[in-house]
């Protein structure tokens, strides 16, 4: 593939495609140039294409997507900032993701979980990104005082499964349709935000019924006798506006003898995403439909050009939030200047010496409520 300048788009399919694309790797100029050392690397971005109107596919309870509809690719080779070296900490609340070293109490307690295993991970790694997540956001300064956090669903990913090992559940829940087997996903490298206007509300209405059929914490609600995570009434508050609430991942490499040197996280800055960048994708479910946001690139007379940023050797001793939609955030209600979501994607890094070690990594999501305004 050639590949033109940063900030160029590198080639465009032509037709919708039907399967997911390929990260590629930009060609390094610098060879042996570290991207710890440097201000910035770049990195081929898949994002779509203007045009694209619908899409969507089917996921099966295990993970696993069918073929695309109505997708146009549009990869953008772009820069890639280095956050570690930004004059300004990024922060959760303005743009949209934030960067905290965790104790080291947690990270001997993370050291110590089982992350292929999903019984672990519910029982003893949830508790930790629900503490990790509400002391983020007391530290926002964020008013009222926060209600409740809950974790809900996780994934693990890698470039290389065998390297991570094979999921773990004591409870496969299967039906009609198929058997829910979890599985080590890829590292995502799609241009995209985790929920949309329509199906953030959606999602969080879903965790005051009873557990669908792929959700993670199915089983253990069951076993509790419990109908659903969240009190209807509290979320009905937050439905109905009288009560903020947000989406945030906790992402964390789950490899204890490496920093991650490749399939870097990254995300835009959201004070450079404008709102009409966005197309909607949507997720088919054996019971449900979800949503994400998909992103075209900034047109060159924008004013405001996406903004990408990466942790570089990321370790397990980090914890990178990122938010996944906020009901008071700028493009949620529109007169705020605190951030929505942010929009992110996986990446190959030119600079990454060719016997990095794979990516492992793992993301809880974990859904907050605030006290009613």
């Amino acid at each position: 593939m050639s590949l033109a300048a940063a900030g160029r788009v590198v080639s465009s399919t032509t037709s919708s495609s039907t399967s997911w694309p390929q990260m590629e790797r930009p060609n390094n100029d610098d060879d042996g140039h570290q991207s710890s050392s440097s201000s910035a690397v770049p990195a081929i971005m898949n994002y779509v294409s203007a045009e694209t109107t619908e899409m969507s596919t089917r996921r099966d309870l295990g993970g696993g997507d069918s073929t695309l509809v109505g997708v146009i690719w549009e990869p953008k080779q772009v820069n890639v900032h280095n956050a570690r070296m930004s004059a300004t900490e990024m922060s959760l609340d303005k743009n949209g993701f934030e960067l905290q070293r965790s104790a080291e109490d947690v990270v001997g307690k993370c050291q110590e979980i089982d992350f292929c295993s999903q019984d672990d991970v519910v029982d003893s790694y949830y508790p930790i990104c629900e503490t990790l997540v509400e002391n983020c956001l007391k530290g926002s300064a964020s008013t009222p005082t926060i209600t409740c956090v809950c974790a809900f669903d996780h994934n693990v990913r890698s470039n290389d499964h065998s390297s991570v090992g094979e999921i773990k559940a004591s409870q496969i829940m299967t039906n009609d349709v198929g058997t829910a087997v979890p599985q080590v996903q890829n590292p995502a490298g799609i241009v995209h935000a985790d929920y949309t206007s329509i199906s953030g509300p959606r999602r969080l209405g879903d965790l005051s019924q009873p557990p669908k059929l792929n959700d993670v914490l199915r089983p253990k609600l069951l076993s509790q006798k419990r109908s659903s995570l969240l009190d209807p009434s509290i979320v009905q508050e937050a439905l109905d506006g009288k009560r903020r609430y947000a989406f945030i991942n906790v992402w964390r490499s789950i490899d204890q003898d490496n920093p991650v040197k490749d399939n870097h996280l990254a995300c835009i800055d959201s004070q450079t995403v404008d709102k009409s960048e966005l197309r909607t994708f949507k997720i088919h479910y054996a019971d449900r439909v979800g949503e994400n946001y998909f992103a075209f690139p900034s047109s060159p007379s924008n004013e405001k050009q996406h903004s990408w940023c990466y942790y570089p050797d990321m370790t397990i001793e980090e914890a990178l939030f990122i938010k996944q939609w906020d009901s008071r955030g700028n493009i949620a209600d529109g007169g705020s200047e605190r951030s929505t979501f942010a929009i992110h994607s996986a990446f190959l890094d030119p600079t990454a010496p060719k016997n990095a070690p794979p990516r492992k990594s793992i993301e809880v999501r974990c859904i907050v409520i605030w006290d009613k305004e």
